[in-house]
């Protein structure tokens, strides 16, 4: 008979890691995780800062507090893990420029320490630095995640050698190495998975995929920050501790070199030591996705940005039923149905040129 699990994580992100963990460290769980497991040679597919220049109260309401709770959990598992950093956000048009400018009243209100920067190599916009966020130390994170993970009991699987049949009741049968298992719901918790499981086709309405590279630069200057994110050509850079410099640059690949040459043109001579293609799942109203994938009930997890592992309590709460009641009105009303209460929802995205 197979073993069974109430939930399966697919994903190779720290996010998808730390759901599973939490889920089973807080809620009781019994939780498959199936993912690429950790490789030093991988270029980094995600960045994470515990700040994202969001435009809604409530969602930078909720983001400080489970970021909170993240930066005490992943700060007990050793020294390191995390790096505290003062991360800059570049916009350049009209409307980034407003939404920003909102971003930052809100943050103030909410006692975050932000401030302009001038700068003269932003022609026309505006930069603000965010002082004192909180930045994932990738390389250093993933085997603690892994550790941490094994100590919980959670089955981690490597998706080379799993095959996953997602039903459309939101369930999933998973078989590995001889072995089978059931889990009673499958959550796909990352954009590669979202695409490898489902494509295009089945996605919501309000989902859409958009091509994007990780790349890793050598041999320039540091850059004025570990993290810089230039929303306008969506380019999203971090330095973490070294001169080599890790980014995500999303948007047509035919002015991407361009875009990203743009952004790291302070940082002096730089070389171009590894790229990868992707593709990134984003909301075409800006605001998060939590729901199920069309025509069945295997839930999602889209349209989080860098901020996504601080976001994970919530989220862990959220699928084990246990949120409290704001928490909750904010995940329901970030699903499939928000229809025609999109616009109280809808938060400010770019889209590169």
């Amino acid at each position: 008979m197979a073993d069974s699990f109430d939930h399966l994580i697919l994903g190779s992100t720290p996010l998808a890691g730390l759901i599973a963990g939490l889920l089973a460290a807080a809620h009781g769980r019994r939780v498959c995780l199936v993912g690429e497991p950790f490789s030093p040679f991988r270029l980094q597919r995600n960045l994470g800062l515990s700040i994202a220049p969001v435009t809604r109260p409530e969602t930078l309401i909720l983001l400080k507090a489970s970021a909170a709770e993240t930066v005490r959990l992943i700060g007990g598992w050793g020294k390191g893990l995390l790096t505290r950093a003062d991360a800059l956000f570049v916009a350049e048009t009209p409307a980034s420029i407003a939404a920003l400018g909102h971003f930052r009243h809100l943050a103030l209100a909410l006692g975050y320490t932000i401030e302009p920067v001038a700068d003269r190599s932003i022609a026309s916009g505006i930069m603000l630095r965010v002082r004192d966020a909180q930045l994932i130390g990738h390389g250093r994170l993933e085997p603690e995640l892994e550790s941490w993970l094994a100590g919980l009991g959670v089955r981690h699987l490597d998706a080379a050698v799993t095959d996953v049949t997602l039903r459309k009741d939101g369930s999933a049968r998973i078989a590995s190495e001889g072995r089978t298992f059931e889990a009673a719901q499958a959550v796909l918790a990352g954009d590669n998975v979202i695409r490898q499981y489902l494509g295009d086709d089945n996605l919501d309405r309000s989902l859409e995929t958009v091509p994007a590279s990780s790349v890793l630069l050598e041999g320039g200057r540091p850059l004025p920050s570990p993290f810089v994110a230039f929303l306008d050509r969506g380019v999203t850079l971090e330095q973490d501790g070294r001169v080599a410099v890790s980014g995500v640059v999303t948007g047509d690949p035919a002015t991407a070199r361009a875009r990203l040459g743009s952004a790291v043109a302070r940082a002096g001579t730089l070389r171009l030591a590894g790229e990868t293609a992707l593709h990134a799942v984003r909301t075409g109203d800006g605001a998060p996705y939590f729901g199920p994938a069309r025509g069945a009930r295997t839930l999602l997890i889209a349209g989080l940005g860098p901020a996504a592992p601080f976001y994970a309590p919530a989220i862990a709460r959220h699928l084990a039923g246990a949120s409290p009641a704001d928490e909750a009105s904010w995940f329901a009303a970030r699903g499939p149905t928000r229809g025609n209460l999109r616009l109280q929802v809808a938060d400010y995205s770019a889209v590169p040129a």
